[in-house]
């Protein structure tokens, strides 16, 4: 019962559960990808805003470097002011003029907190758009001047943030101080600054107007990873945490325990960089709602299909021992339908196949006992036809001992007695299909001695193997009757030249075992090499050739279809026959 309910789960309650968990998966995925991208966009955006609005702040320093540092009239003006005991007339409604402009741009604009244009002077005198012109020893606020070098040849803006008061009584403003040299249109030192005071607040307000998240940290930095401005969060995050080694536009990071996704953009022109900091579970909170509702469902799902399935199962159960039962207690074939009684008309159908197939494997188990005695029939005849080679075996043993007995030492009938005994006795032995090469090359070897006793013809026998194969297993009978056929086709027996053989036999990757045949005998005309070898696959050559079909057949039979068998033959040059089977160790 518990092996059909686990089997129908599998059958019935996965497929219906796949479904579901590709689609959640989809959902997950494509939800997942969207969020980033909408994410990683809007992020971009904020800190292009922010660089865009950076840029104009920074634009009003190129102005006030275009007038105090390239317009001749005003830098003569405010340098001969800065310079006089005494001012002219023109000079104070210069004066006037120029500490006007700088107070209406201070006030005009939101978030300049002060300007500053000094021009190295005698009288250490600086004009401000907030006390106009006035001694540096008097100012509350001297730290900008430490940033003033006259050697510098620096010609691109810096930023700094510090926090400055006009009077010592006032709580100090975070300002971010934007500093620029003035060289007087074409003098090559520096001769004087410009600093734009900058409110760190309105950039703070700006970025809490354009930020999307909560507990999201932004930051700018300047060339020296210094923090410019940033919002406020209850999750402040030191940029010095950070890899500010990392180039990439988005990229990941865990801090404490928690994972972030950094955004970042970056400012050539100003060398800044604006930085996005979010944990990656405010992020992705709507994805891990979807995957949680997934779950949820399919946990449901799997519930109600199991019940469902186990409803099922309990029915089909008892059917399947209602029939089981039937099968164990009725013997008449009649009574079996009679006996099966289910409402759904399936299983009656069911059952009487099952019957019907009954009957029909009773009857094929009769002819296969009537088949298995006609085997054993065939099997006793193949031993009593094992006693005929036997007897020859202890025949020639006999014939070996008279024959020694008659001329009291060993002798070529002896020797060829031997030989062949010992022949007799490989193929009764050995009822492998494979043999080690040493054995094959031992049987082959009797084989050309008994040759060479009984032949008149002269017969040479060349050896080419790896001893490393001798332990190898190779096809039983396989030497001998290739090499009994050069010797019945390729002697020349109308001369009385030489037959050589050679054998040799090698590995082939060491995977598969090669052996060549080649002899030196009359060979084969293109018409016979082309019959022989057309008839070898086929069996149909006639007697004189069935050795060599033989060998093909039985290594199709061992080997089932991976080995080579190749005939190369050219007439009054000789005949080669190549083997090539897979090694069995």
């Amino acid at each position: 019962m518990n092996k059909i309910l686990i089997k129908n789960i599998v059958l019935f309650l996965f497929p219906v559960l796949i479904p579901v968990f590709i689609l959640g998966s989809f959902a997950i995925i494509i939800t997942d990808k969207y969020m980033k991208e909408s994410i990683t966009t809007n992020n971009l955006n904020l800190l292009q805003q922010l660089d865009q609005q950076t840029s104009l702040v920074l634009n009003d320093m190129h102005l006030l470097h275009l007038d105090y540092n390239w317009n001749p009239e005003i830098i003569l003006s405010l340098q001969n002011i800065l310079d006089s005991e005494y001012l002219t007339l023109q000079q104070k409604r210069n004066l006037e003029y120029g500490e006007g402009t700088l107070r209406r741009k201070e006030i005009a604009t939101p978030y300049i907190h002060s300007i500053y244009i000094y021009y190295m002077n005698d009288k250490d005198r600086v004009l401000t758009s907030r006390a106009g012109v006035t001694s540096i020893s008097s100012m509350h606020d001297t730290e900008w001047l430490e940033e003033f070098d006259n050697s510098s040849k620096r010609e691109e803006l810096w930023m700094r943030t510090r926090s400055i008061s006009e009077f010592s009584f006032e709580s100090p403003e975070p300002v971010i101080s934007i500093y620029k040299n003035i060289f007087k249109s074409s003098a090559q030192h520096v001769e004087g600054i410009i600093v734009l005071n900058i409110y760190q607040s309105y950039f703070k307000d700006l970025i809490n107007e354009l930020n999307h998240y909560q507990d999201q940290n932004i930051f700018v930095l300047d060339e020296n990873q210094q923090k410019l401005y940033e919002n406020t969060t209850s999750n402040s995050i030191d940029p010095a945490e950070l890899d500010l080694t990392n180039q990439q536009d988005a990229y990941s990071i865990r801090l404490d325990g928690n994972t972030y996704i950094v955004h970042q953009l970056f400012s050539d022109e100003y060398q800044l960089r604006y930085i996005s900091v979010i944990e990656d579970n405010i992020i992705y909170s709507i994805p891990n709602q979807l995957r949680w509702f997934t779950l949820l469902f399919v946990l449901l799902s799997l519930i109600l299909g199991a019940t469902t399935i186990y409803y099922l199962s309990q029915k089909n159960a008892k059917h399947v021992h209602k029939i089981i039962s039937t099968l164990n207690t009725t013997s008449e074939h009649g009574e079996w339908t009679k006996k099966l009684s289910f409402k759904d008309n399936e299983y009656q159908l069911i059952v009487q196949r099952i019957l019907k197939n009954y009957v029909t494997q009773s009857n094929l188990e009769k002819e296969l006992k009537e088949n298995k005695y006609q085997l054993q029939s065939a099997e006793l005849l193949a031993l009593q036809n094992q006693i005929n080679p036997h007897f020859l075996s202890n025949t020639l043993t006999i014939i070996y001992w008279r024959a020694m007995a008659l001329t009291g030492q060993p002798n070529k009938v002896t020797k060829m007695v031997e030989t062949l005994t010992d022949i007799l006795h490989f193929s009764l032995r050995i009822k492998q299909h494979t043999v080690t090469l040493a054995e094959e090359i031992h049987h082959t070897q009797n084989y050309i001695d008994i040759i060479k006793i009984r032949s008149d013809h002269p017969i040479s026998i060349i050896w080419d193997y790896d001893e490393k194969l001798l332990n190898k297993q190779v096809l039983k009978f396989m030497l001998q009757p290739i090499i009994e056929n050069s010797l019945s086709h390729g002697v020349d027996h109308q001369s009385n030249q030489e037959l050589t053989i050679k054998i040799k036999i090698q590995a082939v990757e060491e995977e598969n075992i090669h052996v060549t045949v080649i002899d030196s005998g009359k060979g084969i005309s293109k018409e016979n090499l082309h019959t022989l070898r057309e008839g070898i696959p086929s069996e149909l050559l006639s007697t004189k050739h069935i050795g060599l079909a033989n060998i093909n057949k039985r290594l199709d039979l061992i080997f089932n279809g991976r080995y080579t068998f190749i005939i190369r033959s050219k007439e009054r040059w000789g005949t080669s026959i190549t083997i090539i089977h897979p090694i069995k160790n």
